[in-house]
């Protein structure tokens, strides 16, 4: 796990060092740019010109297509970036919260997808509640997987994880594994436990179709639980001038994940969360708890 310390997750996120990226990309706009025109020649020749730089960062850098702007190449310097985004499209591909996806390339690690500019507000309990809809859809979506799909990730359920040692970056071995029984409990053993979205109001827009959309999935892992992004939620409901309650805010997550086919017990969710601060060192749950 990664994040900043000032964060939704801190304490219980490891932060990488300046310079850990290899080979990091370029942050000048002009070469960067440069750069896509020939990447999208070689491993996109479908995508629709012309190209501009949007960000130039060192571990990634995006780039609008066409005008007006209608779809977006994403690069990743760091591949193991540009794999969690790749397996976040294949894995949710039905459930229909992100933009669509056009074509990648494992070579250049770049992704051509559906560029949405249009904004959606999350201020509002109505609008608030869509987004923690859409974060219980990708927390249940295993649950509507083919069976092929269930197959290639089995690795990851979690009764294999239960039989596995705890991962390197947990504290407190008995906490995560009760954490992974109240999972199963609500889930399923057979459930592989999707978490760790990058929820920030920015990273949320509107579909052609007028359904929220979250624009970054390179974080999503198929390890962690959902737990990390309802204490992520939490903490969204009370920043930049919100007022949503944490205790609505899980209730609302609750109702919608057993409305999708879990089983949480409010009683269940609230031990799952102070398990997961106590496995992982969290500092604080914002309230999600009470």
């Amino acid at each position: 796990m990664s994040t900043t310390l000032a964060g939704p997750l801190a304490g219980a996120a490891r932060v990488r060092p300046d310079g850990w990226l290899a080979t990091p990309l370029t942050t000048d706009l002009t070469r960067a740019e440069t750069q896509a025109r020939s990447l999208i020649h070689r491993h996109h020749p479908a995508a629709p010109g012309p190209v501009r730089c949007l960000t130039a960062r060192y571990r990634t850098a995006t780039f609008t297509l066409g005008t007006p702007p209608r779809q977006l190449l994403k690069r990743h310097g760091d591949e193991a970036a540009y794999l969690g985004e790749v397996l976040a499209y294949q894995l949710l591909d039905a459930e229909r919260v992100l933009p669509k996806l056009y074509s990648a390339s494992d070579t250049s690690r770049t992704l051509v997808v559906d560029f949405l500019g249009e904004p959606a507000d999350i201020d509002s309990e109505i609008g608030f509640e869509e987004l923690i809809a859409a974060v219980a859809a990708i927390h249940t979506a295993p649950r509507r997987w083919p069976q092929h799909t269930a197959e290639t990730v089995r690795m990851w359920c979690l009764d294999s994880a239960a039989n596995s040692p705890a991962p390197a970056w947990v504290r407190e071995p008995t906490a995560w594994r009760h954490l992974l029984q109240l999972t199963a409990a609500a889930h399923g053993d057979d459930h592989v436990p999707l978490g760790h979205l990058d929820l920030k109001a920015d990273h949320c827009r509107r579909r052609t179709d007028g359904c929220l959309a979250l624009i970054d999935a390179e974080t999503l892992r198929p390890d962690l639980t959902g737990l990390p992004d309802l204490i992520t939620l939490a903490y969204l409901g009370q920043v930049e001038g919100r007022t949503l309650p944490p205790r609505w805010i899980r209730q609302a997550y609750r109702r919608h994940t057993n409305d999708l086919g879990a089983q949480w017990s409010d009683a269940g969710l609230v031990r799952a969360l102070t398990a997961f601060a106590k496995a992982t060192g969290l500092t604080s749950l914002h309230g999600a708890d009470q």
